[in-house]
């Protein structure tokens, strides 16, 4: 018989969960370890752009599309890449940044669709490749936006925002690039930088990453993939389409590939389309267009019968490794340059599209993937096209970034005429404890909202011990919202002490509507006491630290121990120990180098248990 001994146990943390992102979807109650992107349910609340909420738009006038000419200028190139919106002066009101005739510009806006100032940010020869691509960023996270830059005769680079003075910095002009984007490709608090060269002469080529190795902006280049002679990328942005946190990788050009990220900013193909030999496609974004909670693909293509929009439908089973093909809608006017959209506010993402045509393509909510074609503009040839609110108003309506041969637009949406008066929408169930299963006490609920005067927004919560119980528990509140343009502010709670909790969000329409940008709930946890000495499978824990990796195991008494490291495919990475262990805690030094999520698997007589964790080295 094992006598039973006690371990003393302290516990102390502060902590924070966030929601900035609703787009997965409702179904999930919970109890979930994070909100996530996904909610439980909502009512007349549309969630299908990224970062917000608010009501559904009900009625439209689809004609009232106001056309606003940000320049006209022969040096403005057809095929140009990044044409979009950021706030580069800090003024709170967001501008555009831009290309124009071998220069990149940006264009002040006085937030009532008025560009009457353009900025030179510097020089970027085109090199003859009608290809230049710009993309607003800040790269070195001193809260104002740079903007990097990639053609064929300056290579690849970015310009530093110095107070709206720039210094440019060429990270590689060996060759000419015609595509650049950025993110944290392996989750380390540093922004990398994702560019296509043009390997051949055509506007395709390989795909390569400058990955900051330090955090100060040293970049070190990588290949990412090397292409066929027939199989070049042209556009590659980053999504997360395996639902993991790590930004994954789209290519289309003569076949639609998606390349997955293994959790340490490195990729692999994971799936691949080529309908028509030797034909492309062009136009791509990524979005959950059937809004099941994965990342879809939507393609354009004009090269070959039948021309059309094309979604590739991530599969629930087995996300970022399968996806359906399907023929969203049919018309070759706009098929080059192409994103997707909520763009009439009724909840389903739509899509627009350029070419010889400006237009876009509304998806039915009463027949999911049926789309009905509304046409803005006809334009001379353009690629590219890119969707974003640019009022400095409450209503998130969805406008539309153009570049065309010798003009960049903006269409200034317009179309919505009424609103949902009530909605409310109710998150999952956020399960809130210490590791020993403890309940955490409640501190405060904080919100990023825009609410006008004549609107509310109100908020709602209840907290339990069990999810169980929770689904029967009575409401707490309302909390009415701060009213303001672009508010933050927090409720406190009373003396509560929970593991889980859910809140509700409630809109009421005024002459205008209010927009929920992100929630958090900030909450203490912290426990003293003896504990019954349970067996080794349930006293596995992690220290991390900036420099060090360690697993803790805590032992009540001597037991033959095994215990090894995995990487997220379950391959064996390392044998941390194998054999007799005595009582105590025992401290073991992971060896395995590389960054990322990681499992260890231990093994004892009593059992086995798995720990999740992440590397910071």
């Amino acid at each position: 018989m094992i006598s039973m001994c006690y371990i003393l146990l302290l516990v102390s943390f502060q902590s924070i969960a966030y929601q900035t992102d609703w787009m997965g979807g409702s179904g999930v109650r919970g109890p979930v370890s994070s909100w996530g992107t996904q909610y439980w349910l909502s009512d007349s609340v549309t969630t299908a752009t990224p970062g917000q909420a608010s009501l559904i738009a009900t009625n439209w006038d689809y004609s009232n599309w106001p056309i606003h000419t940000v320049e006209n200028n022969p040096g403005i190139l057809h095929s140009t890449q990044g044409f979009m919106p950021a706030d580069i002066d800090g003024d709170g009101i967001t501008d555009l940044v831009a290309y124009t005739a071998d220069t990149v510009v940006w264009y002040k806006h006085d937030g009532h669709y008025h560009f009457s100032s353009k900025n030179i940010i510097g020089p970027a020869e085109d090199g003859g490749f009608a290809t230049p691509c710009v993309y607003p960023c800040d790269i070195d996270q001193d809260d104002d936006i740079d903007v990097l830059v990639a053609t064929n005769g300056v290579g690849v680079g970015w310009y530093e925002n110095q107070n709206l003075t720039w210094q440019y910095y060429s990270l590689d002009n060996s060759t000419g690039y015609h595509r650049i984007s950025a993110t944290d490709v392996e989750l380390d608090g540093d922004i990398d930088i994702i560019a296509v060269d043009n390997a051949i002469d055509c506007y395709c080529g390989n795909i390569y990453l400058f990955r900051d190795t330090t955090g100060n902006q040293d970049f070190r280049k990588e290949s990412i993939v090397t292409f066929p002679a027939d199989s070049q990328a042209w556009r590659v942005y980053p999504a997360d389409f395996n639902n993991d946190g790590y930004p994954d990788l789209y290519a289309v050009h003569f076949d639609v590939r998606i390349f997955l990220n293994d959790s340490t900013g490195h990729f692999y193909e994971s799936w691949s389309f080529d309908h028509w030999p030797g034909k492309e496609f062009d136009g791509a974004w990524a979005e959950d267009i059937n809004m099941d909670g994965n990342m879809d693909l939507v393609c354009g293509n004009y090269y070959n019968i039948p021309h059309g929009f094309y979604g590739f439908l991530n599969d629930n089973v087995l996300p970022g490794d399968s996806f359906n093909v399907q023929i969203l809608a049919l018309d070759n006017s706009y098929m080059d340059g192409a994103i997707a959209r909520d763009i009439d506010l009724d909840g389903f993402p739509d899509i627009a599209g350029t070419l010889y045509k400006v237009g876009w393509f509304r998806q039915d909510p009463a027949n999911p993937l049926t789309f009905t074609i509304h046409q803005i503009d006809t334009i001379k040839e353009s690629h590219w096209i890119y969707a974003e609110p640019l009022c400095n108003r409450c209503t998130p309506a969805i406008d539309l970034l153009v570049t065309g041969i010798g003009s960049h637009r903006v269409y200034e949406n317009q179309m919505l005429t009424s609103f949902a008066h009530t909605g409310d929408l109710e998150s999952s169930m956020l399960e809130i404890t210490t590791r020993y299963f403890e309940p955490c006490t409640l501190q405060y609920f904080a919100y990023d909202a825009c609410v006008p005067n004549d609107t509310s927004l109100s908020f709602y919560w209840r907290a339990g011990v069990e999810s169980l119980f929770l689904v029967w528990s009575d409401w707490q509140g309302p909390y009415p919202a701060t009213v303001g343009l672009d508010i933050t502010d927090s409720f406190a709670f009373p003396d509560t002490a929970a593991r889980m909790f859910q809140y509700k969000a409630e809109f009421k329409k005024g002459s205008d509507i209010a927009v929920l940008y992100e929630v958090r709930l900030h909450y203490f946890c912290s426990g003293i006491g003896v504990e019954e000495a349970v067996p080794a499978i349930q006293k596995l824990q992690m220290l991390k630290t900036a420099m060090d990796s360690k697993l803790i195991l805590k032992l009540p008494f001597g037991d033959c121990i095994s215990l090894k490291l995995y990487d997220v495919t379950g391959r064996l990475v390392e044998s941390v120990f194998d054999g007799y262990l005595s009582s105590g805690t025992h401290e073991f030094e992971i060896l395995h180098q590389g960054k990322g999520i990681y499992f260890a698997r231990l093994h004892s007589t009593q059992g086995a248990k798995t720990l999740k964790l992440i590397k910071l080295r």
